[in-house]
């Protein structure tokens, strides 16, 4: 069974970029959400991750 309830609205980052890990990969960053919250790192992928 699907759930279709509605998601919460797409937000733009307040910065972003990359950051060159020194063997040829750079992995793509962003702050987003309340700059008064708790900070939280969310990591997915990777090299040869799919």
């Amino acid at each position: 069974m699907l759930d279709d309830r509605p998601m919460y609205p797409e937000i733009e980052p307040q910065a972003s970029g990359h950051l060159d890990t020194g063997d040829g990969n750079l992995v793509y960053w962003e702050e987003c959400g309340n700059p008064s919250g708790k900070p939280v790192v969310f990591l997915h992928g990777g090299p040869g991750g799919g």
